[in-house]
């Protein structure tokens, strides 16, 4: 009887022990081990909870002194908001905020809490109190799944002459100094990184938009969201990028093309997205992008790097002489810093080549161009129409031969008016529209390619149709660029970033569609696998058949 009772006992204290332990678990969350009532290691309160807590104390607005997991804060005084960074591919709220005095409480929300990447989507803003001895204040939190970067002023100067871009006409330009702060719920080794910098706009006509791009000099050398480490970042504004999406994904499609040649160091730059705020101030989604310069060039010491700067072919008027720049330059040079005179004559040997009305040595001519970056661009600029990337706003790489002459290679750059978009005398567009037409046209055909296709149409048009097929197979086709599209897309929207842009900037005129891009890319494949056939069938039954 006496064991029986034993064993009955001991059964008893087991399942005692096992309900505790259960109750335990099903109270205590997943997320780091915080309670059912607490969200980032803060307490969960409802609303009769939080007057208590407030009572007799004053409603006075206290400066966010709050960190997330012990580092700064992303806050906008203007709309009272915190902005709290979170990785997308966990379902649970992750770290901690903290205050160094009093208490912090979120308002109860058990639907947005419940559901981590629904409310992060729809924007959805909760109510966050912090609650001292005598005050009291709510703060409007929102979470995102895209990284967050903030500048910080400290001084505002002059930039020096030598400091400026190329491409920023005005004679005086602001450069503010401070710190960046950036972070990023993505990547575990850089989480959060703070250095001091300075900035200043840049930009020629966007450098007039409310929405301003900067030149993002760090004092220390810093690899952000992936990229390579740098102290020289660029931050698009993307303001006359409809949709957000034209620059991030011709970047994509020009990179797995480049990747897939022989050719080295001509993939061009990277570019990834964060929600910038500066001095307090939401200013909306970024373009995060590396530079084109020397390293992401592979430059050596005896090659050179022009940047062109409009689609006309530049005259000797338009280069640099005797320490004299021209007011408005057409085509600048990079790289090297210090040049000289003879630094320009590989882009004169490449403008006298191709901007004449004698047809050009074919073999001398070839000879100038690496052809297969060259057909390569040719087909991406065609495929993504872009119509303002013919010469400008395209790198060219004068690459140093053993035998002491230059072969140029052709480097993307600023896409923003691409697939299907077309520049438009309206600055409320940013410039720039969407047009059906653009899907059949044959626009995007590069200058040198043209004058090559003259001399020799059969060739021009093999190789064109040959490299385009190959194409074909796995990088252009309609799956695979639909593919990042629709990754990018369901970022920028899922992340809750897009909502919050678009109340920042709201459209001024007619809205941009995503539908457009997803017609645009399937009608474009389709007419250009009839062009390219068309062409080379034409040149090979016709004398000439210039219709490029």
């Amino acid at each position: 009887m006496r064991y029986f009772m034993k064993k009955l006992y001991k059964t008893t204290i087991f399942i005692i022990l096992s309900l505790l332990l259960l109750g335990i678990y099903l109270y205590v969350d997943s997320n780091h081990g915080s309670l059912h009532n607490q969200i980032l290691s803060t307490d969960i309160l409802s609303y009769e909870q939080i007057e208590q807590l407030s009572a007799g104390k004053k409603d006075a607005f206290m400066q966010p002194e709050i960190t997330f997991n012990d580092d700064s804060i992303a806050y906008d005084s203007e709309k009272n908001m915190l902005l709290i960074p979170q990785n997308l591919s966990e379902d649970q709220y992750d770290g901690k905020l903290s205050v160094s005095d009093g208490k912090l409480y979120f308002l109860e929300d058990e639907e947005g809490f419940s559901n981590k990447l629904e409310s992060i989507s729809q924007n959805r803003v909760f109510r966050l109190f912090w609650i001292r001895d005598t005050q009291v204040w709510m703060y409007n939190v929102y979470f995102t799944g895209m990284p967050v970067m903030c500048l910080s002023t400290n001084a505002t100067i002059y930039c020096k002459e030598s400091e400026k871009d190329d491409d920023e006409d005005i004679d005086d330009i602001l450069k503010w100094e401070g710190n960046v702060w950036l972070s990023d719920p993505y990547h575990t080794s850089t989480s959060f990184q703070i250095t001091d910098c300075n900035w200043h706009k840049r930009g020629a006509t966007t450098m007039n938009y409310e929405k301003a791009g900067y030149k993002l000099n760090l004092d220390h050398k810093k690899s952000f969201l992936g990229m390579r480490k740098d102290d020289d970042w660029i931050l698009n504004a993307l303001y006359d990028d409809e949709g957000l999406i034209h620059n991030k994904l011709s970047y994509q499609v020009w990179q797995e093309i480049a990747s897939s040649n022989s050719v080295a160091n001509d993939e061009g730059i990277s570019m990834e997205y964060v929600e910038l705020f500066v001095d307090q101030e939401y200013r909306g989604i970024y373009g995060l992008s590396e530079r084109i310069d020397k390293k992401s060039a592979s430059l050596s010491s005896h090659d050179i790097l022009y940047k062109y700067r409009s689609q006309e072919f530049a005259s000797e008027a338009d280069f640099y002489h005797c320490g004299q720049e021209p007011e408005s330059p057409i085509v600048t040079i990079e790289y090297p810093k210090d040049f000289d005179d003879s630094d320009w004559n590989p882009m004169r040997t490449w403008i006298s080549m191709f901007n004449t009305e004698q047809t050009p040595d074919y073999e001398k001519a070839k000879s100038l161009l690496n052809m297969e970056n060259a057909i390569d661009y040719n087909l991406f600029n065609q495929l993504i129409y872009g119509m303002d990337n013919i010469m400008k706003n395209v790198y060219f790489k004068a690459e140093y031969q053993s035998n002491g002459s230059y072969q140029f290679i052709k480097i993307p750059w600023d896409l923003n008016m691409t697939w299907g978009n077309s520049w438009v005398d309206d600055y409320n567009c940013g410039f720039n529209r969407y047009k059906e037409e653009n899907i059949t046209s044959s626009g995007g055909f590069s200058e040198d390619m043209i004058s090559l296709y003259q001399v020799t149409p059969p060739e021009i048009s093999e190789q064109l149709l040959t490299r385009w097929q190959e194409l074909r197979q796995e990088i252009i086709t309609p799956e695979s660029i639909i593919q990042m599209l629709d990754q990018e897309l369901a970022y920028l929207h899922g992340s809750g970033a897009y909502a919050r842009n678009l109340q920042k900037w709201p459209p001024t005129c007619d809205h941009w569609q995503e539908s457009q891009l997803y017609e645009y890319i399937y009608g474009r494949i389709a007419f250009l696998d009839s062009y390219y056939n068309d062409l080379y069938k034409s040149s090979h039954n016709q004398e000439s058949g210039n219709q490029y």
